[in-house]
Order: structure tokens, then sequence, then C-alpha cells
């Protein structure tokens, strides 16, 4: 089957970004707020007046991509917006996109070959991953993906939405997904002019041939609702705590303890997403949806169709993200100390003994608790002092943790003190290249010379956790450019290595000689600077924008004084 006459890609774009939220980095669909040039994240729910965002045509996307491209914005972003899709009926013509999300892969095995060679359309993810997309006829696919478990449960919205799916040999580890809301974070250009063709039945043949794919949860076993845009969506699967401890192994028994004991279901919604990420990581996708639900039931604002549709957004967020709780790690590891797992460990014959949840609402405090920077498990802050020199303000920023009040540099020294610096060497640019790194702007000069050591030279280790925390720190300040720099740096990758290996202040000053405009790509052993032409097509977008709102101004002024 043709994917019909001059077939096009419908409106299934989106933008997305890599974004912290709640310490981790995840993938998210965003949009630019056009009022003040920002990324703004959309987090996956075409519920409400953001739907548009989730069904851009590729024009629309790419004019929102360089709207933002020639901002202001762009040059203080982490730059890793992209043109990306959402999966919810995503078509090409009148086929709809089928996925294979590849992570982790043999290339030689022979799936991944014949899954590479079926493929119209193949694009690499940061991380090495492969994404690889296909046409299917969904009427003529139907009965062949429900005769091999590939559907979703007769309640989902999805079509097809399988994570974690394992091939027969072990040698490839792949999420698939088709009509599904999805997203799809893109990280290689998108090329709009290379098509899908109708591979149903090949797609159905090689699937078949390599996957042992377990039937959904039945219709039987939840129940049909309605979310605001008339989906329906199926109702998680409500199991006595009896029930549920039987489907656990030991150390899932030990993390469900101290899941009732110790976090609260009155949490709000951030801490409430925060902790169901990690009952998906311990749990899986359809244990630990009964868990969530069984966890999030006392709150006092549960709703079940919150709790569901909240269940299904984790679900299509956490294979990108990983397992924050370090004490359920070490569980999960069996690396717990100081407890005897024997004596700890219920008994299969005796009566689930589970500590009920606290009766007081300790929400309030845990939010505050929360709310406070820590760094290594000490309170931190910044303090900012402002002083008057010759009739002029200068306001210096302190940092102020474990009983001291340092300056930046110095707080490196004390907190990293046998890694700070260890490597003291600079980067000098000779000849033309000292000419032209200065047409980058400061920012991206000061992180090229950084990425020139680190390959040169390796980085020292450090904690992700002492990552989180110092990006926690900088985040919550306001009018602090030493703060703002600091964020920065931290948002590079492996930045606080950096940092903490070759120092802190680290920087290449001196005037550009010319405007250069540009993109970059880091390479493993090199930078790929590329200069872009800024014309009038490009310049246009901005100066039609500002236009219109001034236009917009004028005319409210105009009716306010009639």
């Amino acid at each position: 089957m043709p994917a019909g006459d001059n077939p096009k890609y419908n409106n299934c774009f989106t933008l997305g970004e890599k974004c912290w939220h709640n310490g981790r980095l995840i993938k998210v669909p965003v949009f630019i707020d056009h009022y003040d040039d920002t990324i703004q994240n959309l987090y996956g729910s075409k519920n409400g007046d953001k739907r548009k965002y989730y069904e851009l045509s590729y024009e629309e996307a790419r004019t929102e991509y360089y709207r933002f491209w020639s901002s202001e914005n762009w040059e203080k972003s982490s730059k890793v917006l992209r043109i990306s899709l959402w999966l919810d009926n995503a078509m090409f013509g009148n086929l709809y996109i089928f996925v294979i999300d590849f992570d982790e892969f043999d290339v030689e095995s022979h799936f991944f070959k014949e899954a590479h060679r079926l493929a119209d359309k193949i694009t690499r993810s940061q991380g090495g991953g492969y994404h690889m997309f296909y046409g299917v006829d969904k009427k003529r696919a139907e009965p062949f993906f429900d005769s091999i478990n590939l559907l979703a449960s007769e309640n989902a919205a999805s079509f097809v939405c399988k994570t974690g799916a394992i091939t027969r040999d072990g040698a490839n580890k792949v999420d698939l997904f088709c009509d599904t809301g999805h997203f799809i974070y893109e990280w290689e250009p998108w090329d709009n002019t290379i098509g899908l063709t109708d591979k149903t039945q090949e797609l159905y043949q090689l699937i078949k041939e390599n996957f042992e794919l377990s039937r959904p949860m039945s219709s039987g076993k939840g129940k049909r609702t309605s979310g605001k845009g008339g989906k329906s969506y199926a109702m998680l699967e409500e199991l006595p705590e009896g029930e549920l401890l039987q489907q656990m192994s030991a150390e899932q028994r030990e993390v469900f303890v101290d899941l009732i004991k110790t976090k609260s279901p009155h949490w709000k919604k951030n801490r409430w997403l925060s902790v169901g990420i990690d009952i998906f990581h311990v749990f899986g996708a359809d244990l630990g949806g009964k868990v969530f639900l069984y966890w999030s039931k006392p709150g006092e604002t549960f709703r079940p169709h919150d709790c569901a549709d909240e269940w299904d957004y984790i679900c299509e967020i956490a294979p990108d993200s990983e397992l924050w709780d370090s004490h359920w790690a070490d569980i999960m590891r069996g690396n717990q100390t100081g407890l005897d797992r024997a004596e700890e460990e219920p008994s299969q014959s005796a009566e689930p003994q589970v500590p009920l949840p606290l009766e007081d609402d300790t929400s309030a405090a845990l939010e505050e608790t929360a709310a406070e920077p820590t760094f290594r498990d000490l309170p931190i802050a910044w303090e900012n002092v402002t002083t008057e020199e010759n009739g002029k303000q200068r306001t210096g920023h302190w940092i102020v943790w474990n009983g001291n009040r340092s300056k930046r540099e110095e707080f490196f020294k004390l907190a990293f003190l046998d890694q700070y610096n260890k490597v003291k060497k600079r980067v000098k640019f000779l000849g033309q290249a000292a000419d032209d790194v200065l047409r980058l702007t400061g920012g991206q000069r000061t992180k090229l010379m950084y990425e020139i050591l680190a390959w040169k030279y390796g980085l020292e280790e450090v904690s992700e956790q002492d990552s989180f925390d110092l990006i926690r720190l900088c985040q919550r300040e306001e009018d602090n450019k030493t703060a703002d720099d600091l964020l920065s740096r931290l948002y590079w990758p492996n930045g606080l290595a950096k940092l903490v290996t070759f120092g802190v202040g680290m920087k290449l000053d001196g005037a550009a000689q010319h405007t250069w405009c540009y993109s970059v790509d880091y390479q493993e052993d090199r930078a790929v600077f590329t200069g872009s032409s800024m014309t009038w097509e490009r310049w246009q977008v901005k100066l039609i924008e500002v236009l219109d709102r001034c236009r917009a101004c004028r005319d409210s002024y105009s009716e306010m004084w009639k």
C-alpha cells in the first residue's frame, strides 16, 4: 500500500530539549514563549491550551526553532533544542509512523541488521542509540500485531507502546511505539524529505521471529475512563497489600516497606512525579503502576484519573532517567549494610507486616526541607553583600557552607581538597586560531578551552550528587551573575569534573573583530564550528514579531484613551 498521493508528514512535530527536573536530566517536549523568548516545558499532555505545540507542521516547528535560534536567549540556553516528534496520531500520508528505539544493541545481531535494512529513515541519538522509522497500515496491522501481543491494552489510548522489549537472543533491548502519546527527541537535524513506505507485513514478521511479548493487562482488570480531550486510557489495577507483596522479590518488598514508611503521598505534584519515577525503576511498568496507585491513594488530593494519567506519563519519561533514591538503589544492588537481610525479609507464609502511612500530615515540613539546598547533607546558601566604593555600589557573592564563607574558587578548594585544579594547564591559541577564536562568544570560548583540556588530560572523578546539589543551589538565585556563570558551566557535559580538574575561573577575554553567527558540533576529538549567514529570511521572523507586538500595544493604548 503506498503512502498516498504526494504524501507528507502530518502535524506531528514539536520542539524538544533536555532539562533538569527534580535532579534528573530528562527529555521533554517544549514550546517557545514569544513574550520573552524563553523555552517552556510541556512535559507530555495534550490537555489544555498547549495542545497546539504537540501538533506543529514541520514548517511551523522549523520557524519556531529559528525564531529562538536568532533570539538573544539562545546563547544563555543549553542549546539542546531540537525539532522532535510527538507520536500520537503521527502519520506520513495515510501510513502511521512506527518507531523502534534502540538503546542497547548488537550491530552484528540478526534483528539489528534486519531492522536497519528495513527502515525507511534512521536517526542517531546523542548517546549513540538509534531511532528507526517505518510506515504501517494501522487497520491491516491490528490483527497481525494483536496475534503477537504487540498492541497496548484494550483500555489504553495507545496503539503500540512496548518498552524494554528484549530480543530472544538477548542482544537487543528496544522500545516499540506507534500512535501513542510518546515523545521522540531527535538529536540529529530532521530530514523532512525522507518519507516512509508500508512495512506492515515485514515488521510483523520481524518482530514475531525475534520477540516473545507478553499479553498486556486485559480490559477485565481495568476500568475505562476519559480525559478532558475525550481520549480513553486504562485505570490502574488496584490490589490489596498482600497480593502486591506476593508479586515482589525480597528486594522489592524491602523498597515497598520504605516507600510506605518514609514517602508521603500528600506531597505536591513535582515530588509525587519524582517518587513515581523511582517506583518505575524498582518495580517496572506493570507492577509499578499498582504500587504507585497503592501508595498514592491515601493522599489528600488523590483522584483516580490523575493517578492513571500521571503513571502513563511516568512510563514515557522514566526510561530516559535513572533511579534517584540512593537507599533504594543500595537495596536493589544488595548493598545494604548493618542489617540482617534474612531477619528482615517477611516470610512467604506469614501475613505481611508493613508499617502504616504516617497519620500526621508532614507534607509541609517535607516540602520545606526538600526546598532548602544542601551539599553533602550540609546546608549551603549564597550570601550576597553590597558595598559602596567611591560612590559606586559593588555586590560580592559568597558561598556559605560547612562553617565557611568563601568566594567561588575558595569554596571549590575546600570542597574538593585533593582534586581541585589538579591539572594546572591553560589553552593558548596560536596563529590564525588566535584570531578565529575571538569570533566566538565569551561563553563558547570558555567551553572550548575546557573541552580541549579534558580531551588531552582527562578528568577527575566527581560525584553526580555533588553536581545536582550545586545546580540546585545556583538555580534558586536571582540577580547573581556568579551563580549564573557557574550554572552555565555545570550544565556542560561533565561540567563539574571540568571545573574541579582545571579550576573554575578559566576564561578568554577579548573583543571580537567581526560578528560571526555559527552552530557548533562537539565531537569526540574536535569541535566543528560552522558559520551561518544571517539572511533577511532569518531576520524577518523576529522583526515581524516585534512589529506585531508594537502594533498590539499601540492599539491597546488607543482603545484605552477613546
